[in-house]
């Protein structure tokens, strides 16, 4: 079960409005404001709730038989003793008896099961998600959004898929994550995404470095800056047409179940994309193929040939269409959904992750695993007859540490090809992921001696000593003087011609010099040169 929060701004745990006023009960993990809110215990000023979850209903159901069966005997009874009324005694002594047994079953159902269903919760925050069970001995754990790296959903289960039930599968940076069995699983996965999404949306962008002033100084930084390119895979899904719905997620183009064109509920990350989609040899579908056709070329004949033949007599022909006609449509059933598992059953090579996809059913239910590149600790492939050899066929098992899945890929063509495919894309993300290091240990450096350079200038600018040179003399005072400093003349001196009588020609200390306030520049201003005689 699942109950979806709106988004709005959090009110501190002990102030959020209840149903229950100001003093609740401790015993309440977690309760509904007035404001139709989740508010729990510890809740952070700042922290809103998403989603609250629980296991379906459906696991109450099996524990709830004993009650519910003896709750519709005293039922039973109840009717009967009121049909037959000359018993009474003996249904006096049923009613109290069943009466007994309903609130023993009730009873030990509500303690051992309804409380335990109950308290067991999943609080989905924009902050963490919070594991929360047990009534007068409670636990929680918690678990920052920041390590959550992929989420997973596991519907293997006929009955999970008719009632809506799965288990949800979330990877974290040094552990995993299982929430088992729980209502809604797309509702809740999605929440999941979405809140990991706004969070790396929200974190603050580092401001731009401080340009210097000097250009040549400038370019050299922003050359010795440049990133390299980042090499890229080819993108299988580069001519595949994009799918419906501007707000839906980025994933893989390629859809299934045929025409239907259903897409799959994989989302990529930032940067991800599609390198290749490997299907199952033709081996595995022929080979599935092989009974219900050789029933389809049984069947088929007898069918139009045994009436005809005098094998069935005339008044049975009618039933006999209708019956052999019937074993026709199913075979070519099982054949089309034979064909749309094999072509429904997928596997992903993305940029940073390889992905199995089994779909069951057409569009009823899909299993995906999956696991990152940087996890795998071996690939090996394995065939398992000569006729697998002869056809180039075999298994390849990409094995990871810890709690990452393993992925076995069966029955593909070529699997010597395929298993150095993926160790050269393993090779290709190391060293992609190297150059991005590398861009951003340069990025790095260029901001800190951009503001180095740039805060050097400004020192230079307010504390150095200014260039006075080919000021007039009035000039190159009134400049000083909002530097501090004062300016002397040592001397005059014959200087080009360019330069006007009376202009600074040369200074000491020179540009730049630091200086206290209140120094001496000391300046040689130039003069007319005589006249020759």
């Amino acid at each position: 079960m699942a109950n979806q929060s709106k988004n709005k701004p959090a009110t501190p745990a002990h102030k959020a409005p209840g149903r229950f006023g100001r003093h609740r009960l401790a015993l309440l993990h977690s309760w509904r404001g007035r404001d139709k809110q989740w508010y729990f215990f510890g809740q952070q000023p700042d922290e809103h709730v998403r989603l609250l979850v629980r296991k379906h209903w459906w696991f109450l159901v099996q524990p709830g038989l004993p009650f519910a069966a003896s709750a519709t005997v005293l039922f039973i009874i109840l009717w009967a003793a009121a049909q037959v009324p000359a018993w009474a005694p003996l249904w006096y002594l049923l009613e109290l008896a069943t009466f007994l047994v309903v609130l023993g079953t009730g009873g030990w159902f509500a303690y051992r099961d309804l409380i335990s269903w109950w308290y067991e919760t999943y609080i989905i925050t924009n902050k963490r998600i919070i594991y929360s069970r047990g009534l007068l001995e409670p636990t929680r754990q918690q678990t920052p959004i920041e390590k959550v790296q992929q989420v997973g959903l596991d519907m293997d289960d006929l009955l999970g898929l008719f009632l809506g039930f799965g288990t949800l599968h979330v990877y974290l940076s040094g552990g995993k994550i299982q929430i088992e069995e729980v209502g809604n699983p797309g509702t809740v996965r999605d929440a999941l995404v979405g809140v990991w999404e706004e969070y790396k949306a929200s974190k603050p962008k580092d401001a731009p470095p401080p340009v210097p002033k000097d250009i040549e100084l400038t370019a050299t930084l922003k050359h010795l800056g440049k990133p390299k390119d980042v090499p890229t895979l080819p993108d299988a899904d580069k001519d595949l047409p994009p799918l419906p719905g501007a707000d839906r997620f980025i994933g893989p183009r390629r859809t299934f179940g045929g025409f239907l064109r259903i897409p799959c509920n994989v989302r990529y990350l930032s940067g991800e994309y599609t390198v290749r989609y490997v299907q199952r040899s033709r081996y595995v579908l022929w080979r599935n193929l092989l009974i219900p056709i050789l029933l389809l070329l049984v069947a088929a004949p007898l069918t139009i040939a045994g009436p005809e033949v005098g094998f069935i007599p005339a008044h049975w022909q009618a039933s006999w269409w209708f019956g052999m006609g019937l074993i026709v449509t199913g075979i070519l059933i099982a054949m089309a959904l034979i064909y749309m598992n094999y072509v429904d059953d997928v596997y992903i090579l993305t940029n940073t992750r390889i992905i199995d996809i089994e779909r069951y059913f057409i569009f009823f239910f899909e299993k995906h695993d999956e696991t990152e590149y940087k996890n795998i600790r071996d690939v090996k492939v394995k065939i398992q007859s000569i006729l697998q050899r002869v056809l180039n066929i075999g298994h390849v098992y990409i094995e990871t540490p810890g709690s990452s899945p393993d992925i076995v890929m069966e029955h593909v063509d070529d699997p010597f090809t395929l298993q150095d495919e993926i160790l050269g894309i393993r090779a290709h993300k190391e060293k992609a992921d190297n150059i991005k290091k590398e861009n951003k240990e340069k990025e790095t450096l260029h901001n800190w001696f951009s503001t180095i350079v740039a805060k050097l200038e400004d020192a230079t600018t307010s504390r150095g000593t200014p260039n006075l040179k080919t000021m007039d003399f009035l000039s190159a005072m009134a400049y000083a003087q909002e530097y501090g400093l004062d300016v002397v003349v040592k001397g005059e001196a014959v200087d080009h011609s360019e330069v006007s009588p009376g202009h600074v020609v040369y200074q000491d200390p020179p540009p730049g010099t630091m200086m206290e306030k209140g120094s001496q520049i000391e300046v040689v201003l130039s003069k007319r040169p005589s006249p020759i005689k």
